[in-house]
């Protein structure tokens, strides 16, 4: 067989230009990286450089060091017999790799010797990706209106990394004009380019270092309305689960008819199945979307778990976690909404079709979407704020539509320290300081930039 069928000619050069010390590594540390970049049209252009990156220091380890870092893991092959293994190709090879382990109880060990060789090769990765000195990263977590806001408690998570400005919020006490002076800098009837044009516009980021996810779509609606008229082209990379409905509908009829059949006989293999589920998505996509982007959302319901598929804000919870480890965007807003109260289900009837006389109505759940998106975005901050390449220059705005504060958590302590809480400021003051931190200063929009954020 040719474990490198299946390669799409980008990555086929890719592997052609190391194939030196491809046929060097270990089996089933080399089936696996290939098993990753066959997905080559479906990653981001951050993930591609990832694998160049690492291609390339992989030929560039000495003798030594190559031994040092993969000499326990061929010995291991050797000894256990795993590296004998043959099939049709990478995929089916991987599989009897991994369950000729299990059989042999040895599954353990080699996940143990995979880490190690990662946790000596990760750092020669990462200087090789992020040796420049990188631009800084906003990210924006929204609590739309609706949600059942416990002032006392707000963002009690981040209290400890946070400082809360007191905001002067004028004629924006509800969503359309909170939004508009937040990312526009002027009420909705200026129609004004949204901070996502502005960074197509003056910085020329690609679409796909320019993300909006959240729950409904209004954001959505304000960037078609107002960016359009600016320039032709998308705004931003966009995900609405509420404009994903009809494909969220297909998704659960899908995996409720494979159910209903007897197709799976249980949570483990409705895992397995739904690994191979092909569907992707043409309903209900907006602003920008390549291939990338459409088996991003793929993933994010299919195989997301977490609930990305029934519950909206686990949808931007996870979207938004993935996005910034996965794309690397500059700017990603997320907003939250309310969700409907949860019913009780099983794993295996969570998609089936009740008959008329078994439904229950839906009903909102503010307190316990307020519940929710605490943890959520908190969870957002914590997988996001370690992360290279963008670690100490980060910026995280949490703002709650119609609620007179907000949490700003600086990149730096001075910036921490020197933050002058006792005046309040304005969204478009929020608009310019963003602005500002993204290298787009001076617009023309109603506010002057929080000095002390930018330090």
């Amino acid at each position: 067989m040719d474990i490198y069928d299946g390669l799409t000619p980008d990555a086929k050069a890719l592997v052609e230009q190391h194939q030196a010390v491809l046929k060097r590594l270990p089996r089933t540390f080399l089936v696996n990286t290939l098993i990753q970049i066959q997905r080559w049209p479906s990653l981001f252009e951050a993930e591609r450089d990832y694998f160049r990156a690492l291609f390339d220091q992989l030929s560039a380890l000495t003798p030594a060091e190559f031994e040092q870092m993969f000499g326990p893991l061929s010995a291991f092959e050797a000894k256990t017999g795993c590296a004998r293994l043959d099939a049709k190709n990478a995929a089916t090879l991987q599989q009897e790799q991994l369950q000729f382990l299990r059989r042999q109880s040895t599954n353990f060990e080699w996940r143990r010797l995979i880490g190690a060789i990662f946790e000596k090769l990760e750092p020669m990765v990462e200087a090789r990706l992020y040796s420049s000195n990188l631009p800084p990263r906003l990210v924006v977590l929204i609590y739309s209106e609706g949600i059942a806001i416990e002032r006392e408690t707000l963002w009690q998570r981040l209290r400890g990394v946070g400082v809360r400005i007191p905001l002067d919020l004028g004629a924006a006490q509800t969503t359309e004009p909170f939004l508009a002076q937040l990312l526009t800098g002027k009420p909705p009837a200026s129609k004004a380019p949204t901070l996502f044009k502005w960074l197509d516009q003056v910085k020329g980021l690609p679409p796909s270092q320019r993300w909006l996810i959240e729950t409904g779509d209004e954001l959505h609606t304000m960037c078609e309305q107002n960016d359009q008229i600016a320039t032709a082209g998308p705004s931003a990379t966009g995900l609405s689960y509420r404009r994903l409905r009809p494909y969220r509908r297909r998704l659960s009829e899908a995996i409720y008819s494979k159910v209903s059949t007897g197709g799976v006989g249980g949570p483990v293999q409705l895992s397995e199945w739904l690994e191979t589920l092909e569907a992707r998505p043409h309903e209900g996509l907006s602003l920008y979307h390549d291939r990338a982007v459409v088996d991003f959302i793929r993933d994010i319901l299919v195989l997301g778990g977490n609930g990305t598929l029934i519950i909206n804000n686990s949808f931007v919870e996870w979207s938004s976690v993935q996005a910034l480890h996965r794309a690397r965007p500059r700017l990603l807003v997320a907003r939250f909404g309310v969700r409907d109260k949860l019913k009780p289900f099983s794993s295996l009837l969570l998609f089936s079709q009740p008959r008329p006389t078994d439904k229950i109505p839906l009903t909102q759940d503010p307190l316990g979407s307020f519940v929710d998106v605490e943890l959520e975005t908190y969870y957002i901050w914590l997988k996001s704020s370690g992360e290279l390449p963008y670690r100490g220059k980060t910026l995280y705005l949490l703002l709650a539509e119609g609620v007179n504060q907000m949490l700003a958590i600086p990149a730096s302590e001075a910036a921490r320290a020197n933050l002058d809480v006792s005046t309040r400021v304005t969204l478009p003051d929020v608009m310019a300081t963003m602005a500002e931190w993204l290298g787009v200063p001076s617009l023309p929009v109603n506010g002057r930039p929080i000095s002390a954020l930018l330090s």
